[in-house]
């Protein structure tokens, strides 16, 4: 039935139509989506009738996201508190013509921007390494012809026809096929092939369980079939999960929100502090426009420039060190989101397991084995009867090959067939030489309505069909079986169909053998009767070899891993047994029609913080068990490959894709991808992530209480009215010089033994705890201690001049902050034998502050900039004698007396 050309109002019939018809396709008769589409598999729609459709329904494209233009980039760098009050100050100090001091702070920002920017610049350029673009052709019928056209092009109504190997280009519904089996794992998360047919299905079937429709994306894995297509574009399942992906909201990332309430604290602090030191000075008389300079001085002392740079230096260095380690990471935060997370939500395909399916048991006769890694099982099965005949059946009545010996190739053909074929090579059989003793004569292939394959081979003088399928569908076709090498009634057919379905519990894809000697060769469509039974083999994707390691690496970290699959439940609870995901038989499973929306019943809600394993879950569901985890303060991991985790991946606090098998939906949601798609990788990066965390805790710490110590010797000697201890600009030195190089060398630190041993901070912690702070103002007690006193005794004892006395201020306050480096271990640690100690960097960074000091001195401008004068020897043995009395004062505080952690 050719589409006539009728006006507008037939135009907007179609539409309603094929609106109607993309809601239940699946539940009518192909016929009738024919009828309601108004197409001819036969002739297909005319070519105006596709220009048409083509302006009524666009391209049958999905909608790319906008790249971050480097504007944006670069401005997200600007996205922190700390950054904004610098800026502020710089603008303030410029307003009051220190330029100087707003040259500086400008240059801390700057500093802090471009770093961040080439980082996630370098990120970009990754993932445009890994992403491989490639444009897709399809064959259709239009006006009576098959033809080939770009499958941008395709408008429902087209007739597409499909065979193995080609990637399914739109949603359409079957109306004939052959064979057709169809790999939808990327979309449903379903490992083996789907076996398609034409038969309508009821109103309630999930996507996953439609089995006679086609999706775009997704690759037919066996034979060939028509279709007439129902959705293209963003109405296509796919492009449904696009835009869930678009619409799914990502949370800030826990170091964000963590440096983002610091940041406010240090903001009011700031303010309090400045507008208290102002007012204290105008009511002591003094001059108001030099107490605003005091007030800025102070604001600037209070603030820790450094912090922005430290942090993204530091997180920027475990970017470029992961990138080693195969992961690439696409935000700089997502490397410390990584040390939170409390829970990794995994794919099982290709994650867990090899994403390539092995026999792992097979049963002959009274014998049953474990074939997979046992040799002695092996041996002990050819000691079976059964076995040549059964060898015969697995290498024969097969249609796929193996790469020839020494070849980096791939095996072609059905992932079963496969599997039998590396099955009997591992069992010593010579596949070609078989192939060669018995030439096929005769092929019925793979049916669906018969569920099973049959091939007639010649040997000598006689005629052998051998016949492998669906264990049911093969016993119905047996009169005998083969017992004790001889053939004997079938006599328990139910007992072998029990059998299979134990194994088939166990989570394994069932097959039944069987053979019949004969002396003709039967016709093409003849289905095989009055077969001998041999016996059955059980196939499994099996897990990955270093998934169960890397698992328990997790567990021992205090974080949970639970499988997120569209498998069925009997194969996912299979995988979670022998990973080590749970064990024995106590896996706490949930299937995704059990996570329903809207409030969940506390026992449910139970149930689902328990389950180690979710089966049969859709894109929606995905989500929605992120969403449920991070409801309850739990930082969520999910891993992914399929287009099916896009959501759920760009939903979770850190989102991580498999670069070499993951589609490129994956890779755009995700925010950090596995380039070599290993699992044990994911370890490797929580490592670093929970080290990086301490590291930028401890430098925070340290900063924190070297600007502290800053504000309080500044306020005491302004309360006291001693002479000014710090100039604006010698403050900046501090921050920019002394406090920022030890502290980014504190951020290079390896971290204690021990990292991976330790539960996740939850993410509720903040990032400076209430013990953090007591160790922070003891450092900043301690430090203004030394230096107040080092001023006390210049002006009282040794009776110098304002300009002597700020300077062995200054001194006292550089050395101090750099001892107080060493201050940083926990009192656990060796004081001698730490991660401080033990890191070079530190000790670089000592030599080079003080080296930096010594040549501010010596080079005339910059001592004429920071106010420099010389100084008698007997006052520098006060400015070393007094730096070291804080660190005095802290290790008696934490080793001897314990109040300091």
């Amino acid at each position: 039935m050719q589409l006539s050309t009728g006006g507008g109002e037939e135009q907007l019939f179609i539409i309603f139509w094929v609106m109607e018809i993309q809601r239940e396709y699946f539940v009518r008769s192909a016929d009738e989506v024919l009828q309601a589409l108004k197409t001819d598999a036969s002739q297909g729609l005319s070519a105006d009738e596709v220009r048409r459709r083509q302006d009524q329904y666009g391209k049958n494209t999905l909608e790319e996201k906008k790249k971050a233009s480097v504007w944006r980039m670069l401005a997200s760098q600007l996205a922190n508190p700390i950054v904004w009050i610098l800026i502020a100050a710089a603008a303030i100090a410029f307003a009051f013509n220190h330029l100087l001091e707003g040259i500086a702070v400008m240059i801390v920002v700057l500093i802090n921007t471009l770093i961040g920017f080439f980082m996630e610049r370098q990120a970009v350029r990754s993932m445009e390494k890994l992403s491989s673009m490639a444009r897709t052709k399809a064959q259709v019928q239009r006006q009576g012809k098959k033809t080939e056209i770009d499958s941008s092009e395709l408008v429902p109504g087209d007739i597409l026809f499909v065979e193995a190997g080609d990637v399914v280009t739109a949603d359409a519904r079957i109306i004939f096929e052959h064979s057709l089996a169809v790999k939808e794992a990327a979309l449903t998360g379903e490992s083996l092939d789907v076996e398609k047919n034409t038969e309508p299905l009821g109103a309630d079937t999930r996507t996953a369980d439609r089995v006679n429709s086609i999706f775009k994306g997704t690759v037919v894995g066996r034979g060939n079939g028509q279709a007439v297509v129902v959705a293209t574009g963003e109405t296509t399942e796919l492009g449904k999960i696009a835009r869930m992906t678009e619409e799914a909201d990502k949370e800030a990332t826990p170091l964000n929100k963590k440096l983002h309430a610091l940041s406010q604290r240090l903001i009011w602090l700031t303010l309090i502090l400045s507008v208290l030191i102002f007012g204290a000075g105008v009511l002591r008389g003094e001059n108001w426009l030099f107490m605003i300079e005091t007030a800025i001085a102070l604001a600037i002392a209070s603030i820790p420039e450094g912090l922005p740079v430290i942090s993204t230096m530091a997180l920027a260095r475990g970017m470029l060190r992961l990138a080693d380690k195969q992961v690439v990471v696409k935000t700089l935060e997502a490397v410390q989101t990584l040390g939170e997370t409390e829970v990794i939500f995994t794919d099982k395909t290709g994650t867990l397991t090899e994403n390539e399916m092995h026999v792992q048991v097979v049963a002959l006769g009274n014998r049953t084995e474990t074939v997979t890694g046992e040799q002695h099982n092996r041996d002990g099965l050819k000691e079976e009867p059964a076995y040549k005949m059964f060898t015969y059946v697995a290498v024969l009545c097969n249609n796929s090959a193996l790469p020839a010996e020494g070849k980096d190739e791939k095996a072609v053909g059905d992932p079963v067939e496969v599997a039998l074929l590396r099955m009997a090579a591992e069992l010593g059989e010579d596949v070609d030489k078989l192939r060669q003793e018995q030439p096929r004569v005769a092929e019925l292939p793979f049916d669906a309505d018969i569920k099973m394959m049959a091939s007639t081979h010649k040997l000598e003088n006689e005629y052998y069909i051998y016949v492998k399928g669906a264990p049911e569908a093969v016993l119905e076709k047996c009169h005998a079986e083969l017992r004790d090498g001889n053939e004997a009634p079938l006599n328990d057919p139910e007992g072998w169909k029990k059998k299979a379905d134990n194994l088939a519990g166990q989570g394994l894809r069932m097959l039944g053998f069987a053979y019949r000697r004969t002396d003709r060769v039967p016709a093409d469509d003849e289905v095989p009767e009055g077969l001998v039974f041999l016996g059955l083999a059980g196939f499994i994707d099996p897990p990955r070899a270093d998934v169960k390691d890397a698992l328990a690496a997790c567990h021992a970290a205090g974080i949970k891993v639970a499988m997120v699959t569209g498998d069925h439940p009997g194969t996912a609870h299979a995988i979670a047994r022998q990973v080590g995901l749970a064990e024995g038989d106590d896996v706490v499973t949930v299937e995704g029609k059990d996570i329903p929306e809207g409030d969940l019943p506390a026992d449910l809600q139970q149930k689902i913080a328990d389950a180690v394993v979710f089966s049969r879950v859709d894109p929606a569901q995905k989500l929605r068990l992120v969403t449920l985890y991070q409801d309850r303060q739990m930082v969520v991991g999910m891993t992914g490959d399929g287009v099916n985790d896009a959501p759920a991946l760009k939903k979770a606090d850190i989102g991580i894709a498999m670069g070499i098998r993951g589609t490129e939906a994956a890779k755009e949601a995700a925010d950090l991808i596995l380039r070599d798609d290993a699992f044990p990788s994911i370890v490797t990066a929580v490592q670093y992530g929970r080290v990086i965390f301490e590291n930028i805790r401890t430098f925070i710490i340290y900063l924190l209480s070297c600007n502290m110590s800053e504000i309080m010797i500044v306020a005491i000697a302004s309360f006291a009215n001693l002479p000014l201890p710090l100039l604006p600009l010698q403050i900046l030195f501090l921050n920019m010089i002394t406090d920022v190089f030890p502290a980014l060398a504190i951020g290079m630190s390896e971290g204690e033994e021990g990292v991976m041993k330790r539960r996740p901070r939850k993410s509720s912690d903040p990032l400076v705890s209430k013990s953090n702070w007591v160790s922070v103002v003891t450092y900043a007690l301690s430090l203004t201690a030394g230096v107040i006193g080092a001023e006390l005794y210049a002006v009282f004892y040794m009776g110098h001049e304002e300009g002597v006395v700020n300077n062995i201020t200054f001194y006292t306050l550089i050395l101090a902050q750099l001892w107080n480096v060493f201050n940083m271990p926990t009192r656990e640690v060796s004081f001698w034998q730490n991660p401080v100690t033990h890191n070079r960097y530190v000790w670089y960074a000592l030599v080079f502050c003080v080296a930096v000091t010594v040549v501010t001195y010596l080079v005339p401008p910059m001592r004429s900039v920071l106010g420099l004068v010389s100084i008698h020897p007997q006052g520098l043995v006060v400015v070393v004698v007094a730096s070291l009395v804080p660190i005095v004062i802290v290790q008696l505080l934490k080793r001897v007396l314990k109040v300091v952690e």
